[in-house]
């Protein structure tokens, strides 16, 4: 599947359904090189179906209305790129790794003299 197509997916699933439409029917459009006629696709279905094997989403029909061929591979790569991700995959995603080293020792903090109200401030219990 074409990364413009996942990123839109990714960029967009928060998106009102109108917006994530739109801009999915474009980026659809954009990488399909165009939207075929239904006679254009019927008459070379072959062709069609042997281009979205090969990861080349196919637009027929107008674009208000237009039906998407893709492969079952595509599909499924879609389906990941529109599902949320969790924390553990985001920091997966970002390389993190946990510490597994061995303790980890914090000194003691620096004494601190105790804060003091300044002027005439009401405590809070009393306001």
């Amino acid at each position: 599947m074409d990364p413009r197509v996942l990123k839109q997916i990714r960029e967009t699933r928060t998106a009102s359904k109108k917006d994530f439409v739109e801009g999915l029917g474009r980026t659809l459009v954009e990488v399909a090189g165009g939207a075929l006629t239904v006679r254009k696709a019927k008459d070379g279905l072959s062709g069609v179906l042997r281009r979205a094997r090969e990861g080349a989403p196919q637009i027929i029909g107008s674009t208000e209305d237009a039906a998407v061929v893709i492969s079952v591979k595509d599909l499924a790569t879609l389906l990941g790129a529109a599902k949320e991700q969790t924390l553990g995959e985001a920091l997966d995603n970002v390389g993190f790794t946990p510490y597994r080293g061995g303790r980890i020792v914090i000194g003691a903090g620096r004494s601190r003299e105790t804060l003091k109200r300044r002027g005439n401030a009401v405590p809070p219990a009393l306001a």
